[in-house]
Formats: C-alpha cells, sequence, structure tokens
C-alpha cells in the first residue's frame, strides 16, 4: 500500500505520452543548442516593435490611494456611487479635501474674533480663485470644483458682524439666528480649550477648517487637480507673515503624488539593487573569462529585464492602466529570472565536468534541459497560480499589480531558454587551466595568515545535517520559529493608515495628524433617503425612530450636531404655523436660510406639487482612535439601516472604501490563501506524479506562508520555489539506485544547494536598498520577501532533507523511461553562424 502511494505504476499510455514529451524536449534543445544566434534575433524582432509602445506613448502611472485600494464589491462602492450621482459627479471624479488654518504657534489656540475671520475667508477666497499652469494651460480651482460647501463657517462670519440683534445666539456648539439652529462644530475644533465650558460664545479654537468638493473624471482632470491641490500645499509650507495665522491641508492628489515619490524613489534604488547583483554574480562566476562573465550577467538579467518590458508594454497596447504598486514587478521578476539562470548554469557546470564521451552520449544542453526544466516549470507555474488568484482581488491596484507580476513571470520563464540559454551556449568559457591555477595560487598567497580550515562539501554536510544533533537542532529551531510567528500572528491588527503610502519625510504627514486630531472630535456620516409623506403619521414616525436610533449611537451628539434639512423644515412649518403638511414651502424655506443654491435636497415641481426626490442628512458623532475601530462602527450603522428599507436609505463616508477593505481583508485573505494552495498543490502534483514530494511541498509553503502574514498572495507564490527545487530532485533521484536515504538527499543538495543559496543571496541584495526608502509600504514588501526567501533557503537546505530522511525509501516497481537522445551533437554551432 505504501508503495502505490509512494510512486503509481506508469500505464502504457502515460509512457507513450512521456517518451512524446521527451522527443519534443530534445528537438527544443536541439535547436536552441545548434541556431542561438537565430534565436536570439527572432527574440530581438519580436521584443524591438512590442517594446516600441514607450517610445510611442507616454507612461502614466495612476495613483489613487482611495480607490486604488477600495473593495470593488463592498458596500462603500456601492454608497460612493449615489452619492456622487447626488452631486452630478462620476464615482472617480469625486475629491473631498480640507484646510486648516492654526495659531502660528502650534501650542496656543487662535482667538476667533472678525478680524480673524475675515483672513480666513480671504484663504478661502484664495484657494477658491486658485490658478496655476498645466502643461501650458491655465487652470483655476473653481472650474473644478463642484460648489462651496463652506456654508457654516460663511453664515457664521457674516452673524458674527450683527451678533448684537435680537434673534442671534452663536453659542457653540449649536448656534441659532432668526429661529434657525445651525451646528458649528463642522468648522470649528478644539473650541474654547483650558475654559470650564466648551459651550457659549466661541472664544478660541485650536483649529478652522474649509471643506472643498472637486470634480475631477477623468485623468487629465485629476492631474489638474493634482497640480492646484500641489501648489496650496507648498503655499502652506511657507507660512506666510502677512497672515494671522498659519495652515495646513491635506488632499486626496497630494497624497497620490507623495505615494509616486515614494515610487519614484523605489525605481531608482532599482538600479542599485541590480548593481548589487551584477557584482555578486561577478564573484561567483570565478572561472570564466571576463568576456564570458560580461555576457553571461547581461543574458542573467537581461532576460527579466525584456520579461517586464515586454509585460508593461503587452498591458500598454492593450490600454491596461499602471499604478504605483507596479513599479515593484521588477524587484520581483528579476529575483525569479536570476533565480532560474543559477540552476540552469549550475547544471550545465556539472554536465562540463564530465568527460568528453559522456558528453557525446548525452547531449549536453538537452540534459540540463530535462534536468531544470520540470522544476522551472513549477516555480513559474505556482508563482503564476498565485498572482493570478491575486487578480481576482476586490481592490483595483492589487489586482493589476498581480495581472502583471503573473504576465511578467510567464514571459520570464520563456525568455530564460530564449535569452539565457542561448548566451550560455554561446558565451560560456571557462579560463585556460594556467590561469586559474595562477588564480588559486594567488589566493592561496593572500590567505597565509589564515588558518586552514577543511574544504565545505554537500557530503559532509548532509552527514551532519541528518545525524541525530543535527535532525535534532533543525528540529529546536523549526519549533522555536513557529512559536514566535505564533505570537506574532495573534497579536497582529487589520488595519490600514494611509500615511503608510507615501514617504515618513513628506510634510503631509504632519497635516495627516491634523486631521486626524479633528476626526477624533468631529466624525460625520453622510445620510441619502427618501423622505416621508407628511401626511402619512406612521411614515413620519418611523422615519423619526430611524433618526433618533442613528444620532444616539454611541458617541453620536444627538440631534444638535446634525444637519437635517428634513427636521428643520418641520420646525420651520411649525414656526410659520403652516397648516398644510406637504414639502411645497420648501422653496421659500431654503430661501429664508440663504441656502437656496446648497445641495443638501434634490426636488422638483410637478404642477403645484413640490417633490423630494433625495435628502442628505449629516449625522455627527465623536471618532475613534484607529481606523480598524472606525471600520467597525461604520458596519454596525449600516445594519440600523436594514431596519428601514422603506427609505432606501444608505449612509456615505469619505473613508468607507477604506474601511471596506479593513472589514474584508481577513476573508480575502483565507479566500486566496484556500485558492491558492489548492491550485499550486494540483500543478505539484501534475507534475511530480508522486504522493511524498508535492505533499512535502504543499506542506513547506504552508508553514513559510504562516511565518509572513503580510503580503501573504506573494509569499504563497514565492515560498514553494526552493522547496520544489529540493523535492523535485529527491523525486528524480528516487527512480535511481543509490542505496540509502543519505545518498539520495546528498544527490539532491548537490544539484541544487549551490544554486539555491546563489539566488537567495541575489533576491536578498536586490531587496536591501528597499530597506532604505521612507514608504511603509515599500519596506514591508521588502521585509517580506526577505523573510520568505531566508525561510525558503531554511527549508530547502535544512528542514526539507530531515523531513525526507525519515520517509521509507522503497524501489518504486515502475520507473520514469529513459531514452537516447539523438547523436548528433546538438549544441555544436554551424560553419555559418561561427
Amino acid at each position: 500500500m505504501m508503495r502505490s502511494l509512494l510512486m503509481p505504476p506508469y500505464s502504457s499510455e502515460m509512457l507513450l505520452r512521456l517518451h512524446h514529451r521527451q522527443i519534443q524536449m530534445n528537438w527544443i534543445s536541439y535547436y536552441l543548442g545548434n541556431h542561438p544566434r537565430r534565436v536570439l534575433l527572432a527574440v530581438f524582432c519580436v521584443l524591438i516593435p512590442l517594446l516600441s509602445y514607450f517610445l510611442i506613448y507616454p507612461l502614466e502611472i495612476e495613483c489613487d490611494i482611495r480607490r486604488g485600494f477600495a473593495n470593488k464589491h463592498g458596500h462603500a462602492v456601492e454608497e460612493l456611487t449615489k452619492f456622487s450621482n447626488f452631486y452630478n459627479i462620476s464615482v472617480g471624479g469625486l475629491e473631498i479635501w480640507g484646510v486648516l488654518a492654526r495659531n502660528k504657534s502650534t501650542e496656543d489656540d487662535l482667538t476667533i474674533n472678525l478680524k480673524l475671520l475675515n483672513e480666513i475667508d480671504q484663504l478661502h477666497q484664495f484657494v477658491w480663485n486658485y490658478t496655476t499652469e498645466y502643461k501650458g494651460e491655465t487652470i483655476r480651482f473653481k472650474d473644478l470644483s463642484s460648489e462651496d460647501i463652506n456654508y457654516v463657517f460663511n453664515y457664521y462670519r457674516k452673524l458674527l458682524a450683527i451678533e448684537w440683534m435680537p434673534g442671534v445666539n452663536l453659542s457653540y456648539p449649536l448656534a441659532s439666528a432668526f429661529g434657525h439652529s445651525f451646528y458649528l462644530g463642522s468648522q470649528f475644533f478644539g473650541v474654547n480649550n483650558g475654559q470650564k465650558s466648551k459651550e457659549g460664545p466661541i472664544k478660541t479654537a485650536k483649529f478652522v477648517a474649509l471643506w472643498y468638493m472637486s470634480k475631477a473624471e477623468t485623468f487629465e482632470q485629476k492631474q489638474k487637480l493634482q497640480a492646484v491641490q500641489l501648489g496650496i500645499f507648498k503655499k502652506s509650507a511657507v507660512k506666510p507673515n502677512n497672515l494671522l495665522f498659519d495652515f495646513e491641508m491635506f488632499g486626496d492628489q497630494v497624497a497620490n503624488s507623495e505615494m509616486l515619490r515614494g515610487t519614484l524613489t523605489t525605481v531608482k534604488l532599482f538600479f542599485i539593487g541590480g548593481c548589487l547583483m551584477v557584482a555578486f554574480m561577478a564573484c561567483t562566476f570565478t572561472e570564466l573569462t571576463i568576456f564570458s562573465k560580461i555576457m553571461l550577467i547581461i543574458g542573467a538579467i537581461g532576460s527579466p529585464i525584456a520579461a517586464t518590458g515586454a509585460c508593461f508594454a503587452i498591458l500598454g497596447w492593450i490600454g491596461h492602466p499602471f499604478n504605483s504598486i507596479m513599479c515593484i514587478t521588477p524587484f520581483l521578476i528579476l529575483g525569479i529570472g536570476v533565480d532560474d539562470a543559477f540552476l540552469l548554469l549550475n547544471c550545465w557546470r556539472r554536465e562540463e565536468t564530465k568527460d568528453k564521451s559522456a558528453k557525446e552520449a548525452q547531449n549536453q544542453l538537452a540534459r540540463v534541459i530535462r534536468e531544470i526544466s520540470p522544476s522551472m516549470a513549477i516555480t513559474s507555474l505556482t508563482n503564476t497560480l498565485a498572482f493570478g488568484v491575486g487578480f481576482l482581488a476586490p481592490t483595483p491596484q492589487m489586482s493589476s499589480f498581480c495581472l502583471g507580476t503573473a504576465l511578467a513571470i510567464v514571459l520570464d520563464f520563456l525568455l530564460e531558454f530564449l535569452i539565457f540559454v542561448p548566451c550560455m551556449v554561446l558565451f560560456y568559457e571557462k579560463k585556460p587551466t594556467t590561469e586559474i591555477k595562477d588564480d588559486k595560487r594567488n589566493e592561496a598567497e593572500n590567505k597565509l595568515h589564515l588558518k586552514t580550515s577543511p574544504k565545505f562539501s554537500w557530503r559532509s554536510f548532509t552527514s551532519w545535517l541528518l545525524s541525530v544533533p543535527g535532525r535534532g537542532l533543525v528540529i529546536c529551531l523549526y519549533l522555536a520559529i513557529f512559536t514566535a510567528t505564533y505570537l506574532g500572528v495573534a497579536r497582529m491588527e487589520t488595519t490600514f493608515d494611509p500615511s503608510k503610502t507615501f514617504p515618513s519625510d513628506s510634510k503631509l504627514v504632519d497635516s495627516l495628524a491634523s486631521f486626524t486630531s479633528i476626526q477624533e472630535e468631529y466624525s460625520p456620516i453622510n445620510f441619502l433617503s427618501n423622505v416621508p409623506d407628511l401626511q402619512n403619521e406612521t411614515d413620519v414616525a418611523i422615519f423619526d425612530e430611524m433618526i433618533r436610533r442613528l444620532e444616539t449611537r454611541e458617541g453620536c451628539y444627538g440631534n444638535l450636531a446634525s444637519h437635517n434639512m428634513y427636521r428643520d423644515y418641520k420646525e420651520y412649518l411649525n414656526y410659520t404655523k403652516t397648516e398644510e403638511k406637504n414639502y411645497n414651502q420648501l422653496e421659500n424655506f431654503l430661501k429664508t436660510r440663504g441656502m437656496a443654491d446648497v445641495g443638501t435636497i434634490k426636488w422638483h415641481k410637478e404642477g403645484n406639487e413640490t417633490i423630494i426626490d433625495l435628502i442628505n442628512f449629516v449625522v455627527v458623532c465623536q471618532g475613534r482612535p484607529s481606523w480598524s475601530e472606525r471600520a467597525v462602527y461604520v458596519e454596525k450603522t449600516r445594519q440600523i439601516l436594514v431596519d428601514f428599507p422603506q427609505f432606501n436609505i444608505t449612509l456615505f463616508d469619505y473613508d468607507g472604501t477604506i474601511y471596506d477593505l479593513i472589514i474584508t481583508v481577513k476573508g480575502e485573505l483565507v479566500k486566496s490563501l484556500a485558492i491558492t494552495f489548492t491550485c499550486m498543490t494540483i500543478a505539484c502534483f501534475v507534475i511530480m506524479p508522486s504522493f511524498v514530494a508535492p505533499t512535502i511541498a504543499s506542506v513547506a509553503t504552508v508553514s513559510i506562508s504562516f511565518l509572513t502574514m503580510i503580503d501573504v498572495i506573494m509569499a504563497i507564490g514565492f515560498s514553494v520555489d526552493y522547496s520544489a527545487h529540493v523535492c523535485y530532485h529527491y523525486y528524480c533521484a528516487r527512480q535511481q539506485d543509490l542505496g540509502s536515504k543519505q545518498e539520495v538527499i546528498t544527490r539532491v543538495l548537490q544539484a541544487v544547494g549551490r544554486p539555491v543559496i546563489e539566488a537567495s543571496l541575489t533576491t536578498l541584495l536586490c531587496m536591501a536598498p528597499l530597506f532604505v526608502v521612507p514608504v511603509y509600504m515599500i519596506q514591508s514588501f521588502a521585509k517580506t520577501v526577505t523573510l520568505v526567501t531566508t525561510f525558503g533557503l531554511l527549508h530547502g537546505l535544512f528542514f526539507l532533507p530531515v523531513v525526507l530522511y525519515f520517509i521509507p525509501l522503497n524501489t518504486p516497481k515502475h520507473s520514469l523511461p529513459t531514452f537516447t537522445p539523438s547523436t548528433q551533437p546538438l549544441v555544436s554551432m554551424t560553419d555559418e553562424e561561427k
């Protein structure tokens, strides 16, 4: 029974398929070996027209810190759509941002008086009429804005000049004038600090806020709005002396610009990482001539770079947008491509050590491709599947990133054979024997001062590793890592902070801190709803109950802080002693409040009847200190709305898309983990028709991914690489009668040990520059790749050999067929190519 599980018998049909597959592989090897220059020329003829995209079209990188991370299937997208339609703005065109006026001394508060408010109004006019240049065109902010929403500030400022009049009461937080009440907490924050009561006339305030709603629907309009916001942002950093106050601003377009700045820093450091990889490869190719080193390094790095460029060009030709996260793709593909190059080159080296007769009997390139291509296929397939599942992610930026990376991995797999292998055939050349001996003699002379140490060998390493002390140390290390992992995961919290997406040295960090502080005091939620028929007392009572429940939630300020035109209109009817219970007096009501042009109510006339289509009312609550708590709070509010479907009510929070991401990330994580792991396990079983090797590789994937829950999709894909190489070669080594389990594992480590170490070191060197990028998201990516690479190396060279040692080594009844390839020297070049 055990034997049937370890190696299933091969039917005649399966043997025939394997025979055909090997014939095809021999033909590929023959063509690559005999016509390497033709292959390279064909590749360049395909790549050059493809890459011409970057000469014809400018590369536009889209950054959207808010919608780019939105859950496409979440409630917030539907709510944003309804809110945007209310103001006749497309879903992608709504931008809400603010300017905060504060004391020049950060420790003191503003003294509120008419002179100060008039200067703040001048700031408002400056912003409203701000002009700048964009591609030779003069841009005015007023043309990009939907309407002025600072009506509370404007109303308060006008009333402050006549506060002596009867009927005017400007007490905080609820002021009133001529029978109308309005909440001041939306534009004045930190009011009357240090006094016995915050209520009463506003004497001091920490911040006075000005809010703006912009309309930027196309990419060009967003760029124009970004130019406006950046101009105002730079003006705020100057801190003009002619004002009584300083001001700060925070807008999504400024945050997008800062996120792009961090991305461009990453791209620059990509070249530093590439230089480190080149230096490392030059040190490892010691046995090759200088020219051979240069050409093989160009081939090893050129394959992944060409794959990345071709991937971006294909996406560009089909009109797929580029985003800032996709700038990470070259790092990933470079690491994967160099890994494959090391495997191919190491196998080529081992074939070179065989005597001439052996090389003639078994074609060298065919043997290399037969040995390495399956494990390369496993890692490429599993990585593609992992990022392919990531393409289904609900967040647009992550979905685009995974699509681009999956496509680049497939292209890199092909180009490794179409670029690096021909370079290896053409340019692999060892130094002359005398030169190698001179190098060894010089090296020995330089190390005379060091004590002589025994030469490392994989056989001695395997003997130590599989000894009782070695196995015990590995088991203890494994348990220690899992214990530390469990403790780390148990303390993890699902959260998000926009500041993690742009550089920590940005001045926007201070602005975000100020806006976060006022959000803890003022956290409004908009509600878009139908209104009841005023003549239907039952509907009115149900609607009033809904409003009461919304206003009495935990942390809310109640009806005093709400902006509710429906309730104010009912009070207006009572104040004017109007007996008719309808909405026909709505137009007069809005005019008396000076709010006829403020879009808080959508209504139309049908004859003499006024019909309200939709009302936008606001309930104000205290904010929660963390993003995760705010997300849960908004979700609980949605549950209240479910009880009142007759009013078709939805909420809108400008940060709702981020809250949806926080709420759904755990479920999406589990789903992606399950789908990706299942697909990868199936792929391993297809390529390695055995029970042991794929199972061990899959278990290793889970354990490594469990150790790094950040960027889990990428971790799952990468974590299988080293384990797959070890398990596949173990699977092949079991077909040979090597006598003992220790000899089998020794052969495996001799085949993959050196390239796995070299590949991991190059990946770590490529990631090293990213640790200096002052962007949390980029550093998190670098840490994840570093941890996955480290744990993958530990699994491949330490944990897996010990696990495989405990598995019985049974000789299978059936083995894979071997076929003698063509005796024609496949790697010889024709006279024409010479």
